[in-house]
């Protein structure tokens, strides 16, 4: 795919995982240009290294390119890859390009719902640790390396999979991760069942020699591993909280925003362990990278000194700030409606009234997850709901965030709000909120804004 290639453009580059992928391309000798609607502190970073960016769309931006990248919110009428096609550049999906620097490798890939940056980074974090250097790209930005991807000397690449668009099907790693599996991405599958062939197949995807690492508390993917064939030069390691898991978490505790717990694999007790992230979901997302350590053989004084200096990932429970009347702000990634429920479990804990503002997630996931998300938000004392973040998409009739705000107070009642401007949002937190209460904005989209212009006016007025 890049032989003969030196000069790679990506459509949509200010996207997490394609400006990730473009950063590691870019450290390997390729000449980088890009463009996107919106700039970003990514395609910045980017463009201080040294690669062309542009705002907005224009034929011209292709340049010299001789591979053209695009993601998948890139509609088929965009003019560059209009252009590209006129011009007879080959033009292929991000994810199958990581799918091509992963499979030539030793590669690790994570898969699931949810979990997958956390898991990935702290894989990441181990097997740094252990001298290992990977090759690292990430959905999100791990403050271990201060980005989103990071180019290694050492022969493993760590990446998460994206399974939105089917293209995790074309990874064929030495190990595989999956952290759990639920009704996402319907728009593209078309059907639960689909949706499970899918995974099904890409956890028999395995290279020969592979290993495969498995959830084995989430239902979904204990009724897929008793569909898994696997020759006899692979095999599988299960973890969980339950006595058949393969590594076993014992005696959790969580407290404030650390959780911590006695691992134990396959009967041999490691000792106890803390990590600095919240939740039972962060024990899990753990569990899934010690798995992967042990597997690699790596020593536990390595994985656990990695998980206790593990830094975090931004936009994951990410204490952004505290006003001078003690209003905790937090902000997260999660859009789903299993993710939200966890999310605010958590917050829940740290025992402060809890004020969530969430923003949805494209037009498609409100309309198939509408009835799960209106029963998603009941651990929130207060809830504000915002427009539909589009993501790209094209609108659906009727399908808006006032549905939703709609559907969600019939579940919840009183204190649910709906509005369409932040000015309003952050008035209503300016009135509403009081001293020890938790801020948290909730979706992929652009909601962390609110947070951050939140503290910065407490701290204009203080």
């Amino acid at each position: 795919m890049l032989k003969g290639v030196r000069s790679i453009h990506f459509i949509g580059i200010g996207g997490v995982g394609m400006s990730g992928l473009a950063k590691v391309l870019f450290s390997m000798g390729y000449q980088i240009s890009g463009s996107d609607v919106r700039l970003n502190p990514l395609t910045k970073d980017l463009a201080m290294r040294g690669a062309d960016i542009y705002q907005g769309h224009h034929p011209s931006h292709i340049g010299k390119a001789n591979l053209v990248v695009t993601s998948s919110a890139i509609s088929s009428h965009n003019p560059e890859l209009l252009e590209a096609k006129v011009k007879k550049i080959p033009v292929v999906p991000r994810g199958s390009l990581l799918a091509h620097l992963t499979n030539k490798s030793e590669g690790i890939i994570v898969a699931g719902t949810h979990g997958k940056t956390t898991t990935t980074s702290l894989i990441c974090s181990i097997l740094s640790e252990d001298d290992k250097d990977p090759t690292m790209v990430i959905g999100g930005e791990f403050s271990d390396i201060g980005g989103n991807s990071k180019l290694g000397k050492g022969e493993w690449v760590v990446a998460e999979s994206d399974e939105s668009d089917g293209s995790f099907l074309l990874m064929q790693p030495k190990i595989s991760v999956l952290t759990n599996l639920e009704d996402d991405h319907l728009d593209y599958y078309g059907s639960r069942d689909k949706i499970r062939r899918a995974f099904l197949q890409f956890a028999q995807n395995l290279k020969p020699g592979g290993i495969l690492i498995v959830n084995k508390d989430d239902r979904n993917l204990r009724d897929l591993l008793g569909r898994i064939q696997l020759s006899s030069s692979q095999k599988i390691i299960t973890f969980g909280t339950r006595p058949q898991a393969d590594l076993l978490a014992e005696q959790i505790t969580l407290e404030g925003f650390s959780s911590f717990y006695t691992p134990v694999y396959k009967g041999k007790l490691l000792g106890k362990v803390g990590i600095p992230l919240p939740g039972e979901y962060n024990v899990y997302n753990s569990l899934g990278a010690i798995a992967t350590a042990l597997a690699l053989d790596i020593p536990w004084k390595n994985i656990k000194k990695a998980i206790l200096s593990f830094g975090g990932i931004k936009r994951r429970f990410e204490c952004i700030g505290k006003t001078s009347s003690d209003i905790l702000v937090v902000d997260d990634y999660a859009h789903h409606p299993t993710e939200i429920k966890a999310i605010l479990k958590t917050a829940r804990r740290l025992r402060r009234r809890v004020v969530a503002v969430f923003q949805p997630h494209r037009y498609s996931r409100t309309k198939i997850l509408l009835f799960k998300f209106a029963h998603a938000f009941r651990e929130a004392d207060i809830l504000l709901l915002t427009p539909i973040y589009p993501a790209g998409e094209t609108p659906i009739p009727d399908i808006d965030g006032k549905l939703l705000f709609e559907r969600v107070r019939e579940t919840r009642g009183k204190d649910t709000y709906y509005f369409s401007s932040e000015e309003e949002i952050l008035n209503f937190l300016e009135d509403r909120s009081k001293e020890g209460d938790l801020i948290i904005t909730l979706g992929a989209g652009d909601i962390g804004r609110i947070g951050r212009k939140f503290l910065r006016r407490h701290l204009l007025s203080s």
